[in-house]
């Protein structure tokens, strides 16, 4: 039978089992969080629309893809495409760099864009993320990249290819990307529509087309480590060789930028290697003048995002199929077995209760598929089946099936 209604295109609901998936990643998520000092931050789904025009950059990706609008107040409102600008107003605004001089955040929450619907990627999406906010030594680099990287390991997710760039300060950038113009403007023929666009806004973006009709002409780009100030190698072989003496493995890439406007210095992007084009796990980087920009003190900072559909799709978890430890069937008396029932969940057990009143048959056969340990039920009497020893017991309390199963 077709529902009549049907869910928003680029949604979807996450149902059981599946969901039993979903809780144990975001738990392991929470635990190596916090097992490096995270805490967890939640900001609200929707935001003025200038904290992202401002600074996300108007002419990105993101913002193109976000959902806004204008309220009965003519307030300018859009449901959140990324979390680093919500982050940094809410460390803004609590105060937090007084009271935290080093502030370190993580999120799970759910994200909007309005682009075209893919596997691992819809309209509304899930995003896990951590932030550290106040530290500018590489130190603070080496480690979210750690974090990073012992969380892929945690789910299982092998065959992984960590990348690494330093796409320098603002000054750098600014040279680098004068350079960059002056070669592409060259190529403005044979370049795609997407980077002409680029080319105009933000020719650094350019180095990340997935457009095959740009690929030899990228290729060909002048490389940024070639105006890279002194100190800014020296940090940048600092970072390098942090990583070396923590055994994680990468490969330094040039041409590596990320899609927001606000990211300077390290940059870095952890992918699958398969033949598919979408295989970007996470990536993230330093953004050191947004906090000054968004109205706070100069704050440096840094930190990665990943998508959490993407993480299950690609994570090799096997869990259990747990079903309940009861499942209890009556047909009457449905007082003494709902107060055993109660008494047992008091008890630190999980229960199923079959309120249908199905035959005694079709009762055994559900608790089955759920994979329940025991079946309770009362008839005349109360039975207690072991469904895994096929033993039954005739029993009277919920105290008299705790002791039975202490033995």
């Amino acid at each position: 039978m077709k529902s009549k209604f049907q869910k928003v295109k680029g949604t979807y609901d996450i149902l059981p089992p599946e969901i039993e998936k979903w809780n144990h990643v975001i738990s392991l998520l929470q635990s190596l969080s916090n097992s490096f000092g995270f805490e967890e931050i939640k900001t609200p789904a929707i935001e003025n629309l200038d904290l992202f025009k401002q600074n996300v950059g108007f002419e990105t990706d993101v913002s193109k893809e976000m959902f806004s609008w204008e309220d009965s107040s003519n307030n300018h409102l859009a449901l959140k495409p990324e979390m680093t600008a919500p982050v940094v107003r809410a460390f803004i605004e609590s105060g937090f760099y007084r009271s935290k001089p080093l502030c370190k955040l993580f999120y799970i929450d759910a994200l909007f864009r309005r682009e075209k619907p893919q596997k691992g990627r819809q309209r509304q999406f899930h995003q896990f993320g951590v932030e550290a906010l106040g530290c500018s030594e590489m130190e603070q680099d080496v480690e979210i990249i750690l974090l990073a990287t012992k969380i892929l390991c945690q789910l299982g997710i092998e065959n992984t290819v960590l990348q690494i760039n330093n796409i320098g300060n603002t000054d750098t950038r600014q040279l680098y990307q004068e350079k960059l113009s002056q070669y592409f403007t060259s190529y403005k023929s044979q370049l795609s529509k997407i980077s002409l666009n680029r080319l105009e806004v933000n020719p650094l973006r350019i180095l990340d087309s997935k457009e095959e009709m740009d690929f030899e002409i990228i290729n060909k780009a002048p490389m940024i480590t070639e105006y890279l100030s002194k100190e800014e190698k020296n940090n940048y072989s600092n970072l390098l060789s942090h990583l070396d003496a923590l055994n994680i493995s990468y490969e330094e890439n040039g041409r590596l930028v990320r899609g927001l406007d606000y990211y300077n210095s390290t940059t870095f992007e952890i992918s699958t290697i398969s033949s598919r084009s979408q295989n970007a796990l996470l990536g993230g980087g330093r953004y050191d003048y947004l906090v000054e920009s968004m109205g706070g003190p100069s704050t440096p900072a840094v930190g990665f995002a990943a998508g959490i559909e993407r993480l299950i799709l690609e994570s090799n978890l096997k869990l259990p199929n747990k079903g309940p430890d009861f499942f209890i069937g009556y047909e009457t008396g449905s007082s003494k077995i709902l107060k055993i029932a109660n008494q047992l969940i008091d008890n630190g057990f999980s229960v199923f209760i079959d309120t249908l009143k199905k035959s005694e048959k079709n009762q055994t056969k559900h608790a089955i598929k759920l994979n329940a340990k025991y079946y309770l039920r009362l008839n005349d009497k109360i039975m207690l089946k072991d469904l895994h020893s096929k033993k039954e017991f005739e029993v009277n309390s919920a105290n008299q099936i705790k002791d039975y199963l202490a033995l």
